[in-house]
């Protein structure tokens, strides 16, 4: 019985150290190419982020804050 144990715990290391290996490297977000609102294409001096997206200025985010307010007006 003490073998069997001993082979189980290497198992149990590797496995382990498997899923510490993922939890450290955070997830690659890549830029989008195109603006969230227009779909114009996004360049790389001008481009607006905010709330976790992308936009080509920042009337096409406030544009997007509108449509979401006005969406969520009906839903209620």
């Amino acid at each position: 019985m003490p073998e069997e144990v001993k082979k189980e715990e290497p198992k149990k290391q590797e496995e382990a150290k498997k899923t510490e290996e993922t939890k450290k490297k955070p997830e690659a977000v890549e830029k989008p190419t195109n603006c969230m609102k227009c779909n114009k294409r996004l360049k790389r001096k001008s481009w607006y982020y905010k709330n976790n997206a992308y936009y080509c200025s920042k009337g096409c985010w406030q544009q997007a804050v509108e449509a979401a307010a006005k969406k969520k007006e009906k839903e209620a």
